[in-house]
């Protein structure tokens, strides 16, 4: 009776033995990326030890590696049945729920991972649009060039702007602001005489709106009405003195009109109000330059090109600061920028 006791208990210690090394090889695997050996690892542990909570775990994860998350899902979850504060299940689980087309299931458990990109999109796709936007944002600042956080983002954003211009439109129809609403929706759509007639229909039943004039402007300044645009543009900054995008669009629409002396005075002031916005910095070379201002017109393009690597706007610095060189005779200095503006003009091409 007694031997027969020890060899019962000489096994199951055995067992546990062979339960944690197969625990260890699968944990090992999935680290490999040897996806199929981590399967038959924690399967093994399964087997040895039902009542093993990281073993579920280790299988689940094992499915979500190959894409299995329909599979994934059932031991994700029997991982938490049999351990409940087995805290790093929540966050493969609610991927898991959200790959399988599970969101409302899968925001808690994004909220008990404290995973806000998850919980983000998972809002998202539940129609809880501004929490989303919210998690989304915060989830944005640690991971600023994370192209798929961009996207939900975006769309999430998107998404919240439409029902809230909805709502807007259908509480408040005939104001001055849904007007105001109808006419960039309308301008968004490229349909220019229904746009305009919002606009004036929103300035006309409020002259003082806020940001209607400025908006109208956009509009003018989109169709290189420029007279008009400036108008808008010039009300937009009485209307609001502090604005720094009011007087860089009043600046940029003087520019166009040939009136570079009017132009400097608001770009500077732009400047003034918010400094170092490249969008104001190239204007202002472009007003500098045409006064003859060499020296004020290199200081600005130089500053746009340390704050703008690539794109647009340096191609456009970077073209001025080699027009610039070259009339002063400084030839090396001007071939140097032209080789710089093509460098910074190939983003632009290959992403055409």
């Amino acid at each position: 009776m007694i031997h027969a006791l020890v060899l019962f208990l000489a096994i199951q210690a055995g067992g546990a033995q062979s339960a944690d090394q197969h625990q260890e090889a699968g944990v090992a695997a999935l680290k490999a990326g040897q996806v199929n050996d981590a399967k038959a690892e924690f399967k093994q542990v399964i087997e040895l030890d039902p009542t093993s909570a990281p073993a579920y775990f280790g299988l689940g994860v094992a499915f979500m590696q190959s894409g299995d998350y329909g599979d994934a899902i059932p031991q994700l979850k029997k991982a938490l049945d049999l351990d409940p504060n087995l805290a790093v299940v929540h966050k493969p689980l609610g991927y898991a729920l959200l790959g399988q087309g599970y969101a409302a299931e899968a925001v808690p458990q994004f909220e008990k991972a404290g995973d806000k990109v998850g919980l983000g999109i998972a809002q998202l796709q539940t129609g809880d649009l501004s929490n989303a936007v919210e998690n989304l944002q915060t989830a944005a600042k640690s991971r600023p060039n994370d192209p798929d956080l961009i996207y939900y983002l975006a769309r999430a954003s998107g998404l919240l702007s439409k029902q809230l211009y909805d709502v807007l439109l259908l509480a408040h129809p005939n104001t001055a602001r849904a007007n105001l609403a109808e006419a960039e929706n309308y301008a968004a759509l490229r349909q220019g005489e229904e746009a305009e007639a919002h606009y004036k229909a929103a300035l006309k039943q409020n002259p003082d709106l806020p940001g209607a004039h400025l908006a109208l402007g956009q509009f003018y300044a989109t169709a290189s009405r420029w007279k008009e645009a400036e108008d808008q543009f010039r009300t937009a900054t009485k209307q609001e003195p502090g604005n720094a995008e009011a007087a860089y669009r009043l600046g940029a629409a003087l520019l166009q009109d040939g009136n570079a002396h009017d132009a400097r005075v608001e770009l500077e002031r732009a400047n003034h109000l918010l400094p170092d916005m490249p969008e104001t910095l190239v204007s202002l070379g472009k007003a500098e330059s045409m006064l003859d201002n060499a020296a004020a017109a290199e200081k600005a393009w130089k500053r746009v090109v340390e704050l703008e690597k690539a794109g647009p706007l340096a191609t456009q610095a970077h073209f001025g600061l080699a027009a610039i060189y070259r009339k002063q005779g400084k030839t090396e200095d001007a071939a140097r920028e032209m080789k710089l503006y093509q460098e910074a003009k190939l983003p632009a091409l290959t992403a055409k």
